[in-house]
């Protein structure tokens, strides 16, 4: 699951602010925190530059990004100019200076992050004019500036997978990379001409949300949020949002879910999958993962709203996940979906929702309904050899899994995954992708890369045989080591490393709480929401393997991992990331 983050030090009785308890550390990108906590080491370094320029001294080590420290410099400069972090007539002084430095360094959460406040504030007091929306245009045109290829170029380059990696903000490699998106890009006029909106998420930063939209020419376009955590801002909901705060029964459970559901002016659907909060931080260094769906149309006039489903069944799974928040905002979406046509759509619709289900419930939902998938679909070939495809776990949190290997991971999930058509469950291996220390230390922004692996030492103290399977994060291939993954993936793959029997792309964890723990046979007990994409072979390519390397491919597009294989396994002295690191 997802952690917020505390923003510094409480503000003084008097009303002064107070110093930032992180330091040289901070990480912080909103405009508000600068104004109201003083950062002694942004003053001293400012004073020994130049009034135009970022300039650090010889030697000198920053230890967070560069572009994060370049942005909080500039609102130090604007608030020592103007007293607040961000004027709401110009552009922000280091925007100003973008052409004296390098472009491709502001990411789309650092200029958005600037704009987010104007955005709020233009929202909450009514305001509109000129000046903003030509602020927004030339902001639009930073963000827009890293972005190489056309989106609707990359979708259809993507086929038939659609699956991309989100860009990071300090590996240049990936702002040209064809399967890399940045989050403007899936609000772009290219896919479509947005006329309403529905966004899943756990986290929500509604200035920042806001800012995207504005960027991207869909300001006041309604949206309905459905959200588990949201922002003190979120009491300040333009009238176009209508959000949905859910609460899980239980205290463990989550609004986990990612999810953007865009409805276009000629009424047809888009659907995008993926792991990246609404939030700042989550789109900067972090690697998610986005699936994004074919551009879905109406159905014809008199045609049955029961007809359009895909041969995955799609549509009928969508309807069912969205009904089954009993949420009348929710319910002209569900009229919406009914009366597209997704018989274009490839890959299964996994969801998990609160409840104890069993029997026929039971393969609807998370383990039962991956476990029901892949009975029917899955093939490994000859079937003497399924023993030696790996099952890999990746993610970026682990639940308490038991005092055994057998208590859950290697038992009932192991045997979810195991399941194929004519296999019985024979034995097979797996193994977890969690970030080391080492992994977190190294990436793009230290330590503080791993404010999104909320895996708890507490936690793990309780489960020490889990270090037997634990393997590194490595993404060389794709350009991302160094941007710690908040992605969560699942996939079962040869003993070569050069084939899938199928790859699931998920907002769920290895947890307990997102996948249910089936203490009876054929009953389980689940307690977040969650969704993600099932990619099986047979729906894309019509076979019985996805190719992942060149010598296997055939003329079949290889699918994009996200990481690269063989695996690197912990070394006796490895330790994984724990959440407590920063206390």
């Amino acid at each position: 699951m997802d952690k917020k983050r505390d923003n510094g030090s409480p503000q003084t009785a008097n009303g002064s602010s107070s110093v930032c308890l992180h330091g040289e550390d901070c990480y912080r990108q909103n405009p508000k925190h600068f104004e109201e906590y003083s950062h002694p080491h942004l003053e001293d370094l400012i004073s020994k530059m130049s009034e135009d320029e970022i300039k650090y001294p010889p030697g000198y080590k920053q230890k967070i990004s560069k572009r994060i420290l370049d942005l909080q410099i500039g609102f130090q400069r604007n608030i020592k100019k103007y007293g607040v972090a961000v004027k709401n007539d110009n552009l922000p002084s280091n925007e100003n200076r973008s052409t004296k430095t390098n472009k491709s360094n502001h990411s789309n959460s650092s200029v958005s992050s600037s704009l987010a406040s104007v955005a709020t504030v233009s929202h909450s007091r009514g305001e509109s004019s000129s000046k903003n929306n030509t602020q927004a245009q030339n902001y639009r045109c930073v963000v827009m500036d890293r972005v190489k290829n056309n989106i609707d170029g990359k979708w259809n380059d993507a086929a038939p997978y659609y699956f991309f990696l989100s860009a990071i903000s300090d590996s240049k490699e990936t702002h040209t990379e064809r399967l890399t998106v940045h989050f403007p890009e899936l609000l772009d006029p290219k896919l479509g001409d947005l006329k309403a909106s529905l966004q899943f998420t756990f986290m929500v930063e509604i200035g920042w949300l806001l800012a995207q939209y504005h960027i991207m020419g869909h300001k006041g376009k309604p949206m309905t949020l459905v959200y588990g955590e949201g922002d003190d801002d979120m009491a300040r909901c333009p009238p176009h949002v209508t959000p949905l705060l859910i609460k899980c029964p239980s205290p463990f459970g989550t609004h986990h879910t990612k999810m953007s559901i865009m409805l276009y002016t000629d009424n047809s659907l888009r659907v995008i999958v993926c792991t990246g909060n609404l939030v700042e931080s989550d789109w900067d260094n972090r690697t998610q993962g986005v699936w994004i769906s074919p551009r879905c149309p109406p159905l014809k006039e008199g045609v049955d709203t029961g007809s359009g489903d895909s041969l995955t069944h799609f549509k009928k799974d969508l309807l069912q996940y969205i009904s089954s928040y009993k949420q009348p905002g929710l319910q002209e979406w569900v009229g919406h979906i009914r009366r597209t046509d997704f018989s274009e759509i490839r890959v299964f619709f996994v969801a998990s929702i609160p409840g104890t289900y069993k029997e026929l419930e039971n393969d609807y939902w998370s383990q039962g309904k991956i476990m029901y998938i892949l009975k029917r679909h899955a093939t490994i070939k000859p079937s003497s050899a399924a023993r030696d495809w790996q099952i890999i776990t990746q993610c970026s949190s682990i639940g308490s899994l038991g005092p055994q290997p057998n208590s859950w991971l290697t038992g009932q999930i192991m045997t979810t995954f195991s399941a194929g058509q004519g296999l019985n469950f024979p034995s097979t291996s797996i193994n977890v992708i969690y970030p080391s220390f080492e992994d977190v230390a190294a990436s793009h922004d230290g330590l503080l890369g791993g404010a999104c692996l909320p895996y708890s030492r507490k936690t793990h103290q309780k489960q020490l045989w889990l270090h037997n399977y634990l393997n590194e994060w490595k993404s060389d291939k794709r350009y991302r080591t160094k941007a710690m993954p908040h992605i969560k993936t699942y996939c079962r793959v040869s003993p070569d490393y050069k084939n899938l029997s199928w790859f699931l792309l998920t907002s769920a964890n290895l947890s307990k709480a997102a996948w249910g723990n089936s203490k009876t046979p054929g009953k389980n007990y689940v307690m977040s929401y969650e969704a993600g994409v099932l990619f099986l072979p047979k729906f894309l390519v019509n076979k019985d393997t996805l190719p992942i390397h060149n010598d296997t491919a055939e003329g079949v597009p290889v699918f994009p991992m996200p990481y690269d294989l063989p695996l690197t396994p912990y070394k006796k002295s490895d330790i994984p990331w724990f959440f407590e690191n920063f206390c």
